[in-house]
């Protein structure tokens, strides 16, 4: 057998591989069909009708279905409450403040300065 007919791991015998212009995969996924983020966000996105204050407004789903956990929330219903909280969690930025810097008392800066020289020499040593 030469080099070119040796079979094995990553080398199909030549009757099995791909031949020029057929695909690995001939039943795959047809092309142009839409994945479950672009399906729910062009869902989302389309228009209702809702009435307001005696006011017809049209909004999208997205917005009629955060509105209807926001009144659920209002009157009462712990769980629209928490997925509201949650949501806000997530999508907001955390507006706590750094913690504010301890002064150390000044044995404690003697030992602190006293390990940075030891620790310093070890790693000077250790060159």
């Amino acid at each position: 057998m030469s080099e070119s007919e040796k079979v094995g791991y990553k080398r199909p015998p030549k009757a099995h591989r791909f031949k020029p212009g057929e695909s690995g995969n001939p039943r795959g996924r047809p092309k142009g069909t839409r994945n479950l983020g672009t399906d729910l966000t062009d869902i989302l996105g389309r228009r209702v009708s809702i009435r307001e204050d005696g006011k017809e407004r049209r909004i999208s789903r997205q917005e009629a279905l955060l509105l209807s956990l926001y009144n659920k929330a209002l009157h009462g219903d712990v769980r629209a409450a928490t997925a509201i909280i949650n949501m806000l969690s997530k999508l907001a930025p955390s507006s706590a403040e750094p913690p504010e810097t301890v002064s150390l008392s000044e044995s404690d800066e003697r030992i602190l300065a006293d390990f940075l020289r030891r620790r310093t020499s070890v790693t000077k040593a250790d060159e």
